[in-house]
Protein backbone atom coordinates (compact mmCIF):
# COMPACT_ATOMS: atom_id res chain seq x y z
CA UNK A 1 0.00 0.00 0.00
CA UNK A 2 2.97 2.30 0.50
CA UNK A 3 3.99 1.73 -2.60
CA UNK A 4 0.88 2.36 -3.76
CA UNK A 5 0.75 5.90 -2.39
CA UNK A 6 4.24 6.67 -3.64
CA UNK A 7 2.89 6.12 -7.21
CA UNK A 8 0.07 8.26 -6.55
CA UNK A 9 2.58 11.13 -5.19
CA UNK A 10 4.80 10.65 -8.51
CA UNK A 11 1.95 10.80 -10.96
CA UNK A 12 0.86 13.85 -9.26
CA UNK A 13 4.33 15.76 -8.23
CA UNK A 14 5.66 18.49 -10.52
CA UNK A 15 8.68 17.73 -12.68
CA UNK A 16 11.92 17.89 -12.07
CA UNK A 17 13.06 20.74 -14.67
CA UNK A 18 10.57 22.94 -15.45
CA UNK A 19 8.48 23.05 -18.51
CA UNK A 20 9.64 26.87 -19.39
CA UNK A 21 13.46 25.49 -19.25
CA UNK A 22 14.56 23.95 -22.01
CA UNK A 23 17.68 22.36 -20.75
CA UNK A 24 19.69 22.26 -24.51
CA UNK A 25 19.78 25.89 -24.71
CA UNK A 26 22.64 27.63 -23.39
CA UNK A 27 22.71 30.36 -20.48
CA UNK A 28 22.44 34.15 -22.22
CA UNK A 29 25.74 35.83 -21.22
CA UNK A 30 25.09 38.42 -18.18
CA UNK A 31 22.68 37.11 -16.59
CA UNK A 32 23.15 37.31 -12.93
CA UNK A 33 23.86 34.05 -10.84
CA UNK A 34 20.76 34.80 -8.64
CA UNK A 35 18.69 34.74 -11.77
CA UNK A 36 16.20 31.57 -11.30
CA UNK A 37 17.80 30.45 -14.45
CA UNK A 38 20.98 30.00 -11.98
CA UNK A 39 20.15 29.29 -8.44
CA UNK A 40 23.27 28.01 -7.39
CA UNK A 41 23.38 30.93 -4.63
CA UNK A 42 20.38 29.63 -3.25
CA UNK A 43 18.46 32.25 -2.93
CA UNK A 44 15.19 31.20 -4.79
CA UNK A 45 15.80 27.56 -4.47
CA UNK A 46 12.88 25.54 -4.54
CA UNK A 47 12.87 22.44 -2.13
CA UNK A 48 13.76 19.17 -3.59
CA UNK A 49 11.04 16.63 -5.05
CA UNK A 50 12.90 13.96 -3.90
CA UNK A 51 12.80 14.97 0.01
CA UNK A 52 9.48 16.25 -0.43
CA UNK A 53 8.47 12.88 -2.12
CA UNK A 54 10.53 10.86 0.71
CA UNK A 55 8.68 12.76 3.36
CA UNK A 56 5.29 11.94 1.92
CA UNK A 57 6.60 8.28 1.44
CA UNK A 58 7.50 8.01 5.41
CA UNK A 59 3.91 9.81 6.07
CA UNK A 60 1.89 7.33 4.11
CA UNK A 61 3.81 4.78 5.93
CA UNK A 62 3.30 5.63 9.16
CA UNK A 63 -0.25 6.79 8.34
CA UNK A 64 -0.38 2.88 7.26
CA UNK A 65 1.41 1.33 10.42
CA UNK A 66 -0.76 3.74 12.61
CA UNK A 67 -3.96 2.35 10.91
CA UNK A 68 -2.62 -0.77 11.67
CA UNK A 69 -1.93 -1.02 15.57
CA UNK A 70 -5.25 1.30 15.58
CA UNK A 71 -7.03 -1.56 14.30
CA UNK A 72 -5.08 -4.36 15.84
CA UNK A 73 -6.07 -2.57 19.35
CA UNK A 74 -9.45 -2.66 18.49
CA UNK A 75 -9.58 -6.27 17.82
CA UNK A 76 -8.00 -7.53 21.21
CA UNK A 77 -10.18 -5.41 22.89
CA UNK A 78 -13.76 -5.98 21.44
CA UNK A 79 -13.09 -9.32 19.45
CA UNK A 80 -15.75 -11.12 22.24
CA UNK A 81 -18.01 -7.98 21.36
CA UNK A 82 -17.94 -9.69 18.01
CA UNK A 83 -18.74 -13.04 18.82
CA UNK A 84 -22.49 -12.43 18.28
CA UNK A 85 -22.34 -10.45 14.98
CA UNK A 86 -22.70 -11.97 11.58
CA UNK A 87 -20.73 -8.93 10.29
CA UNK A 88 -18.75 -10.03 7.27
CA UNK A 89 -15.40 -8.98 8.79
CA UNK A 90 -15.90 -12.03 10.89
CA UNK A 91 -17.28 -14.49 8.53
CA UNK A 92 -15.27 -13.65 4.92
CA UNK A 93 -11.99 -12.02 6.83
CA UNK A 94 -9.04 -13.57 8.27
CA UNK A 95 -7.95 -11.07 11.34
CA UNK A 96 -10.84 -11.80 13.47
CA UNK A 97 -10.76 -15.40 13.21
CA UNK A 98 -6.84 -15.63 14.01
CA UNK A 99 -7.33 -12.73 16.45
CA UNK A 100 -9.43 -15.70 18.49
CA UNK A 101 -7.52 -18.65 17.74
CA UNK A 102 -4.59 -16.92 19.59
CA UNK A 103 -6.76 -16.50 22.88
CA UNK A 104 -6.58 -19.28 25.21
CA UNK A 105 -9.74 -17.86 26.78
CA UNK A 106 -11.38 -18.49 23.39
CA UNK A 107 -12.98 -21.50 22.16
CA UNK A 108 -13.74 -21.32 18.24
CA UNK A 109 -16.96 -22.53 16.55
CA UNK A 110 -17.66 -23.21 13.00
CA UNK A 111 -21.05 -23.80 12.41
CA UNK A 112 -24.18 -22.98 10.32
CA UNK A 113 -27.91 -22.05 10.48
CA UNK A 114 -28.23 -23.42 14.30
CA UNK A 115 -26.20 -20.19 15.24
CA UNK A 116 -28.77 -18.30 13.86
CA UNK A 117 -32.10 -18.59 15.99
CA UNK A 118 -32.26 -16.38 18.67
CA UNK A 119 -32.93 -19.23 21.55
CA UNK A 120 -32.95 -19.31 25.71
CA UNK A 121 -29.17 -21.11 26.32
CA UNK A 122 -27.81 -20.49 23.38
CA UNK A 123 -24.11 -21.17 23.24
CA UNK A 124 -22.75 -17.79 22.21
CA UNK A 125 -24.86 -16.36 24.75
CA UNK A 126 -24.42 -18.79 27.85
CA UNK A 127 -20.61 -18.39 27.76
CA UNK A 128 -20.59 -14.68 26.90
CA UNK A 129 -19.23 -13.84 30.34
CA UNK A 130 -17.13 -16.95 31.03
CA UNK A 131 -19.09 -18.45 33.72
CA UNK A 132 -16.71 -21.54 33.66
CA UNK A 133 -13.15 -20.20 31.83
CA UNK A 134 -14.09 -19.42 28.67
CA UNK A 135 -15.69 -17.43 25.66
CA UNK A 136 -17.32 -19.14 22.52
CA UNK A 137 -16.38 -17.35 19.64
CA UNK A 138 -18.86 -18.57 16.37
CA UNK A 139 -18.09 -18.72 12.88
CA UNK A 140 -20.92 -19.34 10.42
CA UNK A 141 -24.60 -18.41 8.94
CA UNK A 142 -27.01 -20.31 6.63
CA UNK A 143 -25.49 -23.06 3.90
CA UNK A 144 -22.05 -23.06 6.09
CA UNK A 145 -21.03 -26.03 4.05
CA UNK A 146 -17.43 -28.51 4.76
CA UNK A 147 -15.94 -26.59 1.89
CA UNK A 148 -17.00 -23.27 3.55
CA UNK A 149 -15.50 -24.13 6.93
CA UNK A 150 -12.13 -25.42 5.10
CA UNK A 151 -11.90 -21.55 4.08
CA UNK A 152 -12.33 -20.34 7.52
CA UNK A 153 -9.66 -22.96 8.98
CA UNK A 154 -7.12 -22.61 6.41
CA UNK A 155 -6.90 -19.28 6.24
CA UNK A 156 -5.69 -19.45 9.80
CA UNK A 157 -2.12 -21.08 8.97
CA UNK A 158 0.14 -21.08 11.64
CA UNK A 159 -2.71 -19.70 14.27
CA UNK A 160 -4.71 -23.24 13.84
CA UNK A 161 -1.72 -25.40 15.11
CA UNK A 162 -2.09 -27.30 18.52
CA UNK A 163 -5.09 -25.21 19.08
CA UNK A 164 -8.90 -26.62 20.08
CA UNK A 165 -11.59 -25.91 17.66
CA UNK A 166 -15.05 -27.32 17.08
CA UNK A 167 -16.89 -28.30 14.05
CA UNK A 168 -21.04 -28.58 14.09
CA UNK A 169 -22.28 -30.75 11.43
CA UNK A 170 -25.55 -30.02 10.15
CA UNK A 171 -27.29 -33.87 8.50
CA UNK A 172 -29.15 -32.48 5.90
CA UNK A 173 -25.76 -31.55 3.64
CA UNK A 174 -24.81 -35.32 3.93
CA UNK A 175 -28.68 -35.72 2.04
CA UNK A 176 -27.98 -33.81 -1.12
CA UNK A 177 -25.77 -35.21 -3.12
CA UNK A 178 -24.49 -31.87 -4.41
CA UNK A 179 -23.72 -28.80 -2.12
CA UNK A 180 -26.10 -25.86 -3.15
CA UNK A 181 -24.04 -23.74 -5.44
CA UNK A 182 -25.60 -20.09 -4.15
CA UNK A 183 -25.29 -20.91 -0.46
CA UNK A 184 -21.50 -21.93 -1.13
CA UNK A 185 -20.90 -18.76 -3.25
CA UNK A 186 -22.20 -16.49 -0.72
CA UNK A 187 -20.42 -18.78 2.31
CA UNK A 188 -16.68 -18.10 -0.02
CA UNK A 189 -13.97 -15.92 0.41
CA UNK A 190 -11.62 -14.43 -1.72
CA UNK A 191 -9.40 -13.57 0.77
CA UNK A 192 -9.57 -16.57 3.11
CA UNK A 193 -8.77 -19.19 -0.22
CA UNK A 194 -5.54 -16.80 -0.94
CA UNK A 195 -4.20 -16.97 2.62
CA UNK A 196 -4.55 -20.69 2.54
CA UNK A 197 -3.14 -21.57 -0.31
CA UNK A 198 -0.32 -19.21 -0.01
CA UNK A 199 0.65 -20.58 3.38
CA UNK A 200 3.77 -23.09 3.86
CA UNK A 201 1.85 -24.86 6.43
CA UNK A 202 -0.08 -27.27 4.32
CA UNK A 203 0.25 -30.14 1.59
CA UNK A 204 0.51 -29.50 -2.31
CA UNK A 205 -1.40 -32.77 -2.31
CA UNK A 206 -4.29 -30.99 0.09
CA UNK A 207 -4.20 -27.80 -2.05
CA UNK A 208 -4.50 -29.89 -5.00
CA UNK A 209 -7.51 -31.83 -4.14
CA UNK A 210 -9.20 -28.04 -2.70
CA UNK A 211 -8.50 -26.15 -5.73
CA UNK A 212 -10.06 -29.33 -7.82
CA UNK A 213 -13.12 -28.36 -5.74
CA UNK A 214 -13.31 -24.65 -5.55
CA UNK A 215 -13.16 -24.70 -9.47
CA UNK A 216 -16.72 -26.07 -9.71
CA UNK A 217 -17.69 -22.88 -8.79
CA UNK A 218 -16.65 -19.99 -10.94
CA UNK A 219 -18.09 -17.41 -9.33
CA UNK A 220 -16.46 -18.24 -5.94
CA UNK A 221 -13.15 -16.27 -8.53
CA UNK A 222 -15.04 -14.46 -10.58
CA UNK A 223 -13.51 -11.07 -11.09
CA UNK A 224 -10.01 -12.11 -9.23
CA UNK A 225 -7.34 -12.95 -11.80
CA UNK A 226 -4.73 -13.94 -9.49
CA UNK A 227 -6.80 -16.13 -7.32
CA UNK A 228 -8.42 -17.81 -10.96
CA UNK A 229 -4.53 -18.11 -11.56
CA UNK A 230 -3.79 -19.76 -8.71
CA UNK A 231 -6.50 -22.54 -8.54
CA UNK A 232 -5.88 -23.33 -11.80
CA UNK A 233 -2.38 -23.89 -11.72
CA UNK A 234 -2.55 -25.78 -8.23
CA UNK A 235 -5.02 -27.92 -9.80
CA UNK A 236 -2.78 -29.13 -12.76
CA UNK A 237 -0.04 -29.45 -10.49
CA UNK A 238 2.47 -29.98 -13.47
CA UNK A 239 5.98 -28.26 -13.12
CA UNK A 240 5.10 -25.89 -15.81
CA UNK A 241 2.55 -25.00 -13.29
CA UNK A 242 5.47 -24.48 -10.54
CA UNK A 243 7.38 -22.79 -11.98
CA UNK A 244 4.41 -19.85 -13.09
CA UNK A 245 3.19 -20.00 -9.37
CA UNK A 246 6.62 -19.22 -8.14
CA UNK A 247 7.43 -16.59 -10.66
CA UNK A 248 4.32 -14.77 -9.37
CA UNK A 249 4.85 -15.38 -5.99
CA UNK A 250 6.70 -11.97 -5.05
CA UNK A 251 3.03 -10.25 -6.66
CA UNK A 252 0.72 -12.96 -4.93
CA UNK A 253 2.33 -11.82 -1.41
CA UNK A 254 1.87 -8.28 -2.37
CA UNK A 255 -1.55 -8.72 -2.84
CA UNK A 256 -2.19 -10.77 0.05
CA UNK A 257 -0.59 -8.01 2.30
CA UNK A 258 -2.77 -5.49 0.65
CA UNK A 259 -5.88 -7.99 1.55
CA UNK A 260 -4.70 -8.06 4.98
CA UNK A 261 -4.33 -4.44 5.50
CA UNK A 262 -7.98 -3.77 4.36
CA UNK A 263 -9.28 -6.71 6.18
CA UNK A 264 -7.74 -5.35 9.51
CA UNK A 265 -9.12 -1.83 8.71
CA UNK A 266 -12.60 -3.36 7.57
CA UNK A 267 -12.59 -5.92 11.12
CA UNK A 268 -12.00 -2.42 13.30
CA UNK A 269 -14.43 -0.29 11.34
CA UNK A 270 -16.86 -3.41 12.29
CA UNK A 271 -15.94 -3.55 15.94
CA UNK A 272 -15.82 -0.02 16.11
CA UNK A 273 -18.62 1.59 18.72
CA UNK A 274 -19.01 -2.33 20.32
CA UNK A 275 -18.78 -2.16 24.11
CA UNK A 276 -15.74 -3.34 25.41
CA UNK A 277 -16.54 -6.64 27.31
CA UNK A 278 -12.92 -6.88 29.32
CA UNK A 279 -9.81 -5.24 29.73
CA UNK A 280 -6.87 -6.55 27.71
CA UNK A 281 -5.08 -7.95 30.50
CA UNK A 282 -8.36 -9.78 31.27
CA UNK A 283 -7.36 -12.01 27.97
CA UNK A 284 -6.36 -15.33 29.53
CA UNK A 285 -8.61 -18.11 30.76
CA UNK A 286 -10.93 -16.80 33.60
CA UNK A 287 -11.23 -18.54 36.70
CA UNK A 288 -14.78 -20.21 36.19
CA UNK A 289 -17.42 -21.24 38.67
CA UNK A 290 -19.22 -24.32 39.09
CA UNK A 291 -22.44 -24.75 37.37
CA UNK A 292 -25.36 -26.68 38.53
CA UNK A 293 -25.81 -28.67 35.24
CA UNK A 294 -29.19 -30.80 36.49
CA UNK A 295 -30.81 -27.18 36.91
CA UNK A 296 -29.84 -25.78 34.02
CA UNK A 297 -31.39 -28.97 32.42
CA UNK A 298 -34.67 -28.68 33.81
CA UNK A 299 -34.94 -25.32 32.44
CA UNK A 300 -33.94 -25.96 28.99
CA UNK A 301 -36.59 -28.36 29.04
CA UNK A 302 -39.29 -26.08 30.26
CA UNK A 303 -38.32 -23.55 27.73
CA UNK A 304 -38.04 -25.91 24.66
CA UNK A 305 -41.44 -27.32 25.79
CA UNK A 306 -42.66 -23.52 25.60
CA UNK A 307 -41.51 -22.89 22.56
CA UNK A 308 -42.57 -25.98 21.04
CA UNK A 309 -46.37 -24.69 21.86
CA UNK A 310 -46.00 -21.94 20.46
CA UNK A 311 -44.66 -23.18 17.28
CA UNK A 312 -46.94 -23.71 14.12
CA UNK A 313 -45.23 -26.75 13.03
CA UNK A 314 -47.42 -29.50 12.27
CA UNK A 315 -47.09 -32.99 12.24
CA UNK A 316 -44.89 -34.21 8.96
CA UNK A 317 -47.49 -35.35 6.17
CA UNK A 318 -46.49 -38.81 5.42
CA UNK A 319 -45.63 -39.43 1.57
CA UNK A 320 -44.55 -43.15 1.74
CA UNK A 321 -44.71 -46.27 3.46
CA UNK A 322 -41.69 -46.40 6.50
CA UNK A 323 -38.75 -48.10 4.48
CA UNK A 324 -40.32 -47.69 0.87
CA UNK A 325 -36.86 -44.93 0.45
CA UNK A 326 -34.60 -46.88 2.69
CA UNK A 327 -32.66 -47.54 -0.81
CA UNK A 328 -32.82 -44.34 -2.43
CA UNK A 329 -32.28 -42.54 0.98
CA UNK A 330 -28.61 -44.29 1.67
CA UNK A 331 -27.78 -44.43 -1.67
CA UNK A 332 -27.83 -40.22 -2.27
CA UNK A 333 -26.24 -40.24 0.88
CA UNK A 334 -23.25 -42.18 0.57
CA UNK A 335 -23.11 -40.32 -2.63
CA UNK A 336 -23.09 -36.62 -1.10
CA UNK A 337 -20.25 -34.38 -1.92
CA UNK A 338 -20.63 -33.34 1.53
CA UNK A 339 -18.05 -36.02 2.78
CA UNK A 340 -15.45 -35.26 0.21
CA UNK A 341 -15.29 -31.98 1.39
CA UNK A 342 -15.63 -33.20 4.81
CA UNK A 343 -12.87 -35.23 4.65
CA UNK A 344 -10.46 -32.49 3.18
CA UNK A 345 -11.38 -30.46 6.39
CA UNK A 346 -10.53 -33.30 8.44
CA UNK A 347 -6.86 -33.57 6.68
CA UNK A 348 -6.33 -29.55 6.85
CA UNK A 349 -7.30 -30.26 10.73
CA UNK A 350 -4.57 -33.16 10.62
CA UNK A 351 -1.53 -31.38 9.17
CA UNK A 352 -2.07 -28.28 11.51
CA UNK A 353 -1.66 -30.79 14.64
CA UNK A 354 -5.25 -28.73 15.38
CA UNK A 355 -7.22 -30.22 18.61
CA UNK A 356 -10.92 -30.77 17.01
CA UNK A 357 -14.00 -31.85 17.92
CA UNK A 358 -16.46 -33.03 15.77
CA UNK A 359 -20.48 -32.40 16.88
CA UNK A 360 -23.37 -33.70 14.84
CA UNK A 361 -26.57 -33.09 15.50
CA UNK A 362 -29.54 -36.30 15.48
CA UNK A 363 -31.42 -36.76 12.05
CA UNK A 364 -35.14 -35.90 12.03
CA UNK A 365 -36.43 -39.09 12.88
CA UNK A 366 -40.44 -37.80 12.02
CA UNK A 367 -39.73 -36.08 9.19
CA UNK A 368 -37.91 -38.21 7.89
CA UNK A 369 -40.33 -41.60 8.44
CA UNK A 370 -42.90 -40.06 7.11
CA UNK A 371 -40.90 -40.02 3.76
CA UNK A 372 -40.13 -43.47 3.84
CA UNK A 373 -36.70 -44.00 6.26
CA UNK A 374 -36.68 -46.62 8.31
CA UNK A 375 -34.52 -46.16 11.55
CA UNK A 376 -31.69 -49.04 10.25
CA UNK A 377 -31.15 -46.80 7.26
CA UNK A 378 -30.89 -43.66 8.98
CA UNK A 379 -27.94 -45.66 11.24
CA UNK A 380 -26.00 -45.30 8.21
CA UNK A 381 -25.19 -41.87 8.53
CA UNK A 382 -23.75 -42.23 11.76
CA UNK A 383 -21.79 -45.12 10.98
CA UNK A 384 -20.25 -43.44 7.65
CA UNK A 385 -19.27 -40.20 10.17
CA UNK A 386 -17.91 -42.22 12.93
CA UNK A 387 -15.82 -44.67 9.91
CA UNK A 388 -14.56 -40.94 8.78
CA UNK A 389 -13.71 -39.25 11.99
CA UNK A 390 -12.03 -42.44 13.40
CA UNK A 391 -9.91 -42.53 10.51
CA UNK A 392 -8.69 -38.71 11.25
CA UNK A 393 -8.49 -39.58 15.00
CA UNK A 394 -10.74 -36.86 15.37
CA UNK A 395 -13.73 -37.31 18.73
CA UNK A 396 -17.03 -37.13 17.84
CA UNK A 397 -20.22 -36.65 19.75
CA UNK A 398 -23.20 -37.47 17.71
CA UNK A 399 -26.49 -36.94 19.33
CA UNK A 400 -28.13 -40.02 17.53
CA UNK A 401 -30.30 -40.65 21.18
CA UNK A 402 -32.39 -37.42 20.41
CA UNK A 403 -33.64 -38.10 16.71
CA UNK A 404 -37.23 -39.07 18.53
CA UNK A 405 -36.48 -36.25 20.60
CA UNK A 406 -39.87 -33.44 19.78
CA UNK A 407 -38.15 -30.67 21.69
CA UNK A 408 -34.48 -31.10 20.73
CA UNK A 409 -35.23 -28.92 17.67
CA UNK A 410 -36.55 -26.24 17.58
CA UNK A 411 -38.17 -26.49 13.94
CA UNK A 412 -37.90 -29.06 11.75
CA UNK A 413 -34.84 -27.83 10.05
CA UNK A 414 -31.01 -27.87 11.57
CA UNK A 415 -31.64 -25.85 14.37
CA UNK A 416 -31.62 -26.66 17.96
CA UNK A 417 -33.57 -25.15 20.43
CA UNK A 418 -32.69 -24.50 24.33
CA UNK A 419 -32.45 -28.74 25.10
CA UNK A 420 -29.88 -28.96 22.12
CA UNK A 421 -28.56 -25.88 23.07
CA UNK A 422 -27.54 -27.76 26.81
CA UNK A 423 -26.13 -30.51 25.30
CA UNK A 424 -24.10 -28.79 23.13
CA UNK A 425 -23.07 -26.34 25.77
CA UNK A 426 -21.92 -29.29 28.32
CA UNK A 427 -19.92 -31.30 25.66
CA UNK A 428 -18.34 -27.79 24.80
CA UNK A 429 -17.04 -27.32 28.40
CA UNK A 430 -16.10 -30.23 28.96
CA UNK A 431 -13.88 -30.42 25.82
CA UNK A 432 -12.55 -27.20 26.68
CA UNK A 433 -11.45 -28.11 30.15
CA UNK A 434 -10.33 -31.60 28.65
CA UNK A 435 -12.65 -33.57 30.56
CA UNK A 436 -14.40 -35.34 27.29
CA UNK A 437 -13.82 -38.75 26.39
CA UNK A 438 -12.93 -40.17 22.99
CA UNK A 439 -15.86 -42.37 22.95
CA UNK A 440 -18.59 -39.80 24.52
CA UNK A 441 -22.00 -40.42 23.80
CA UNK A 442 -24.35 -37.47 25.09
CA UNK A 443 -27.61 -38.69 26.77
CA UNK A 444 -30.27 -37.81 28.59
CA UNK A 445 -29.44 -37.38 32.16
CA UNK A 446 -31.28 -39.80 34.46
CA UNK A 447 -34.79 -38.03 36.12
Amino acid sequence: MALYVFGKLLQYSEPLVPQNMKTSEPVPLGVPSSSPIDDSQGTNRKPSHLASLALALAAATAAIFGGYHWAKDKEERLLHSAAPEFCDAKLHGVALIREALTRPDTLVFFGSSELIPNVPLKGVDFFAESPTGFSMFPVGKAGTSALSVLQKLGCAGEELVGKKVVLSLSPSFFQSEEVDSKYFEGNSSKLQLKEFFGSYRFSDSLKQDVAAQILKYPKVFEGDWTLEFTLRRIAKGGQWDHFLLTMFEPYMAFDRAIGRMQDHVEAAFALNGEPEVAAVSAFRPKRGRSLNWDELFRTAEQQSKALASKSRNGAPVIVRSKGSWDKQFVAKMQKAQEWKDFELVLRLLKETGARPLVISMPLHADVLEAQGVSEEARMQYGAQLREMTKKYNAPLVYFSDHETDPVFFVDQHDHIGSKGWWFYNKVLDDFYHDRLGLNQVAHLPKP
